[in-house]
């Protein structure tokens, strides 16, 4: 995962906040973010790997091709926004470490 790639993702929630939105899309989002699906219960269940203490993840299919309910999209988009977070908190790590490590050859080299 890049910046690049997880602004284009924040961008792609924010506008499926804001319209309503089939199942399949929410499972295609679920999926960008590192989600797979999973056999457990009667719904739909997505599991985070890279991130396993996220909780896992039900998208209901709800017949047919209609949109999910205002209130069931919310609810899993609320729960991908954790996804975003995750791999945010993630990069910065990683930037962070990568300076630190830049610091640290600059330091041992020049001595």
């Amino acid at each position: 995962m890049t910046r690049n790639k997880l602004y284009k993702l924040k961008r792609e929630w924010s506008q499926l906040y804001r319209s309503p939105s089939k199942a399949r899309v929410l499972e295609a989002l679920a999926q960008k973010l590192g989600r797979k699906l999973v056999s457990r219960g009667k719904e739909p269940m997505w599991d985070n790997v890279q991130f396993p203490e996220l909780p896992v993840l039900s998208i209901p299919h709800h017949g047919g091709g209609r949109d999910l309910s205002t209130r069931v999209q919310r609810s899993v988009l609320d729960q991908l926004e954790d996804d975003l977070l995750a791999w945010e908190n993630q990069l910065d790590d990683e930037q962070q470490d990568d300076e630190q490590q830049e610091d640290t050859e600059e330091n041992g080299s020049g001595e």
